[in-house]
């Protein structure tokens, strides 16, 4: 097991940059309403008289004290991080003492004022002349352009074991809950700070001494305490539902949920970007449409991370099993919705594409980040703005997808499936210009006659459009080694990405669900490829995949070599391997640049279109050796 240190640096590396601070506290209050009835501040002189307060100030709350009862979402390699207190809400109903799917918000106590993570800078410092900023109607603040930039987040060690303390309970929070921000508070001897989070980042207040300023404290819990759902930051666009007893064990049998399971209602809007329509009765169409499903398996995993998830849900109009996703989108200058791609996609006809029923953002309801909003202001001691992306919630229902790749049957249907994605990518990039961006196991799906489909198109853009190349983007795992690469000096994604993405999604599909007799820890060892450890650069860019370059560099030494697949797949991963080593291989990308002959392909030009791995893959579709169509279970 890894060191409790080596835990909290790779928490820590997760959400670099991410701090936008410090906020004057005043201002940090006008994230939650104004609220009457405060009761009375009591005097408060140390942390005992402090939480004997508190309950005043929370009284739609249940306040508890969570430090010795660990929930399993906030427990990262072995080491617990559950927070000193949550607060609940009256009443509700949860799974333990420490329940992060249930909490409102939540309070971490430290005893010494050196364990705080972050470091003001002196009070009423003045960078520069402040700017009114354009956008101050969200939240009063002012804008300024200055060259330097004092430091906030503290590198003592106490500090970064405070920080991932703080990541590791925000990671918990967002991935068990339906949330669109969330608040913390953190208290470090006598001085407090509040935080705001969302999926960009978040906003740090400055520290104040709660002790001979309880007012501050008093005043942010009661606002808490007094505000609506929404104000909070639940996400009341999804809400629990109960169906009649006629239909609820039908219901929960198609979408495979158990009956103590609770299930939920999900808004999803019709495309935004189209005008208002009407019905058959010439009335205006409805904006919103409604689905039952059940809550998504949570996955422990960076707040950044969470961008996407997606399940079947029950259409309640036409009674049938339709597939839901949701993603945190950028929502930026030149970037198109997902629906939008679809519709696109559609008109051109590109072949082995989900249908698009309807979907559109989540704006109208807030459901966007605001943290990059802070980015410039005055007080801000954050010097990279690259890293805080604008998001929004984006919602699609579609059609025919029945099940993930991981569910293939047979060799011959993963083949055939396999096939089906690079087509589909292959005509969305010749006679649509798109490039895919995020080619991943989750976004290969299955129909139900056993064909391909590609799905997840969030990230995509136009093979030309330089600036969003340069954005990074795509799902970790299955990311190019060139992209993770920090010695790149060209980093805009290009085909060949996509191309290396495909062999990725096959090897570990293979590796991971098709039996064979191939050893624990030969299996392991591949599947360290795409577990390898990342960190995010200050530039909000992951940077690692070492494994799958050194793999790619020689694919002749490496283990790969020694997996047992069945003798066409085997074939296919040989001849795949071997489009790849000119990404990395120095010694071959000198001998490409001085041999170049143009009458003859180049490893390079072979990577420049799908017509190599689209030609290995047909053929693998077509050939026959007596194995590719026998279940996996008979292996």
């Amino acid at each position: 097991m890894s060191s409790k240190d080596t835990i909290e640096a790779k928490l820590v590396g997760t959400f670099p940059g991410r701090f936008i601070g410090a906020m004057p506290v005043r201002q940090f209050l006008n994230f939650l309403p104004e609220a009457d009835g405060r009761p009375i501040m009591p005097n408060v002189v140390s942390l005992e008289e402090l939480l004997t307060g508190l309950p005043k100030f929370t009284t739609n709350f249940d306040l508890v004290d969570t430090s010795g009862c660990p929930d399993p979402s906030v427990v990262v390699g072995g080491y617990e991080f559950q927070p000193t207190m949550g607060l609940y809400k009256g009443e509700s109903t949860r799974n333990g003492v420490t329940d992060m799917s249930a909490m409102e918000a939540w309070i971490i106590i430290k005893p010494s004022v050196q364990q705080d993570p972050f470091i003001d800078p002196p009070p009423n410092e003045d960078f520069t002349a402040p700017i009114p900023c354009p956008e101050e109607d969200l939240l009063p603040y002012w804008d300024t352009k200055r060259d330097t930039y004092p430091r906030f987040e503290s590198t003592d060690k106490r500090s970064i074991s405070t920080r991932a303390h703080m990541v590791a309970c925000t990671n918990a929070f967002f991935a068990t809950q339906f949330r669109r921000f969330g608040f913390s508070i953190l208290l470090c001897g006598s001085w407090a700070r509040f935080v705001y989070w969302d999926h960009s980042g978040a906003v740090v207040s400055r520290q104040f001494r709660y002790t001979s300023n309880f007012n501050l404290l008093a005043e942010f819990l009661w606002r808490l305490n007094r505000a609506s759902p929404g104000n909070r930051g639940v996400d009341v666009s999804v809400v629990p539902v109960s169906l009649p007893e006629s239909q609820d064990s039908v219901v929960r049998e198609l979408l495979g949920v158990e009956s103590s399971d609770p299930l939920y209602g999900y808004i999803v809007p019709v495309d935004t970007t189209l005008p208002n329509s009407k019905d058959s009765k010439d009335q205006p169409s409805s904006t919103h449409h409604f689905y039952v499903g059940p809550r998504p398996a949570s996955k422990q995993c960076s707040l950044l991370e969470q961008r996407a998830r997606s399940f079947h849900v029950w259409d309640l109009t036409q009674k049938r099993i339709v597939f839901f996703k949701e993603t945190w989108r950028l929502h930026a200058k030149g970037t198109r919705t997902e629906s939008e791609v679809y519709r696109e996609l559609h008109t051109r006809r590109i072949p082995n594409i989900p249908t698009l029923e309807h979907g559109g953002d989540m704006s109208a309801l807030g459901t966007k980040t605001i943290t990059h909003l802070f980015g410039k202001a005055w007080w801000c001691c954050t010097p990279n703005h690259k890293a805080h992306l604008p998001l929004v919630q984006h919602r699609i229902i579609l059609s025919g997808v029945e099940r993930n790749l991981s569910t293939f049957k047979t060799p011959m249907e993963f083949l055939t499936v396999f096939k089906d994605a690079l087509t589909a990518h292959n005509e969305a990039y010749e006679r649509g210009g798109l490039l895919h961006r995020n080619i991943s196991m989750e976004n290969i799906g299955i129909t139900n006659e056993g064909r391909g489909l590609l799905m997840g198109w969030e990230c995509c853009s136009s093979k030309s459009h330089e600036e969003l190349l340069a954005i990074q983007m795509g799902t970790l795992p299955f990311m190019s080694g060139a992209l993770l690469d920090q010695r790149s000096e060209n980093k805009h994604h290009v085909l060949a990405d996509d191309l290396e993405s495909f062999l990725h999604v096959m090897v570990y599909t293979i590796v991971r669900y098709l039996p064979s007799t191939m050893n624990t820890e030969h299996r392991n060892t591949l599947l360290q490829i795409f577990d390898e450890e990342y960190v995010i650069d200050k530039e909000g860019r992951a940077i690692g995949g070492s494994r799958k370059r050194k793999w790619l560099d020689d694919p002749e030494r490496h283990v790969l070599r020694k997996f047992p697949a069945p003798p066409d797949i085997a074939m296919l991963l040989r001849q795949l391997c071997e489009l790849f080593p000119i990404r990395y291989n120095f010694t071959m990308q000198v001998i490409e640049r001085h041999t170049y002959d143009t009458r003859f392909k180049t490893p390079s030009d072979l990577l420049a279109s799908h017509q190599e791995m689209m030609r290995y893959v047909g053929f693998s579709v077509l050939s026959d050796d007596g194995c590719s169509d026998m279940d996996i279970c008979d292996f």
